[in-house]
């Protein structure tokens, strides 16, 4: 008896590819801790998209007022759990540090900025074929980075890329075009850090500024999403404080605090929440980009770019900021993007 395997090879093919789309653009997070530890929750969202790259934090550069020479500021702890991604060390340089760097000493910065990733790498016999440099560089600095990026790609042979602002698209030609194999459009904190009820993450009135100019940009670009949240501790009027890796909803079974509106609060009586020190009056506005505003930004993108961006970043990887979506969020911007 003959048998045809032809339809049902089709059928279960066919089936395969309804149960795992296949998305056009590669998707991947940022890890920005100082200790490297996945909880289930975050391991779930790695693989239920594939991911296999992680773009993570470090160290950070830092040029104190005190020093007498740029220092690394929290290294990251890594376990062996990170030897299931291709990793990408990301290091977040402070402007200050190229004000103040002498141009004689950018290749002793370099090598060691080099040494110290080679020394986390070895922790967990890591291997990694780029590195990420996050510099908000000005007019007054742009040289002495890019030099910077220059020297430290003729010692490490390495690709490298940057993040890049929006206002460092919009002003290309004064702010000047890093000498980077590709970058990453940082598509947030583009607004001003205030009480008003502006949003200082992402604002597309303020957005739109600036979108008209990526298509020009004459790198390619991957793009970074906001998927995180913060709040602003203001005291009369004025923001004292960031406060990173909060869930906002202790606030609201806390009879310390009042809920003015759905994302601000006023402290009632003197605490500590968080790790964070509250006095009478104080107000907490909390921040964080809506998923229709998700949407909205890839949307943008591909109407900006003609659809030429390459991968999505969320930034960042946090149980705590991904709980403030439906869990279907990453697929839905992933759908919009294609």
């Amino acid at each position: 008896m003959k048998k045809y395997w032809g339809p049902l090879l089709f059928f279960v093919l066919l089936l395969a590819a309804c149960q795992q789309p296949v998305h056009k653009r590669p998707v991947s997070f940022y890890f920005w801790k100082t200790q490297f530890a996945l909880n289930r929750f975050e391991q779930n969202v790695l693989r239920e998209h594939a991911v296999d790259t992680l773009y993570v934090r470090y160290f950070d550069i830092d040029y104190k007022p005190e020093a007498t020479q740029p220092t690394p500021v929290s290294p990251i702890r890594l376990d062996s759990s990170i030897t299931h991604y291709k990793v990408v060390p990301v290091i977040f340089i402070k402007n200050r540090t190229f004000d103040r760097l002498q141009a004689a000493d950018i290749p002793t910065l370099a090598a060691n900025v080099l040494h110290l990733i080679d020394q986390i790498n070895k922790s967990q016999h890591l291997t990694t074929r780029e590195i990420q440099f996050d510099c908000d560089w000005t007019e007054t600095t742009r040289d002495h980075f890019f030099q910077f990026i220059r020297e430290y790609q003729s010692i490490s042979k390495q690709k490298i890329s940057s993040t890049i602002r929006l206002h460092q698209v919009k002003y290309k030609e004064r702010m000047g075009i890093p000498p980077v194999d590709h970058g990453v459009l940082m598509y947030y904190n583009i607004g001003a850090i205030n009480g008003d009820n502006t949003n200082s993450i992402y604002e597309r009135s303020v957005a739109n500024r600036y979108n008209s100019y990526i298509r020009s940009y004459p790198l390619s670009l991957d793009v970074a999403l906001p998927v995180f949240s913060w709040g602003l501790q203001m005291r009369n009027g004025q923001v004292i404080d960031l406060l990173n890796k909060i869930n906002f909803t202790q606030f609201e079974n806390d009879s310390n605090f009042t809920i003015l509106t759905s994302n601000r609060y006023q402290v009632k009586h003197a605490c500590f929440k968080a790790g964070y020190y509250f006095q009478p009056g104080d107000e907490i506005k909390n921040e964080h980009v809506p998923a229709d505003d998700l949407l909205e930004i890839t949307t943008q993108i591909n109407k900006n770019t003609n659809h030429r961006i390459g991968k999505l970043i969320f930034y960042d990887l946090d149980s705590t900021n991904l709980i403030q979506y439906e869990t279907d969020i990453i697929k839905k911007v992933l759908t919009n993007a294609d």
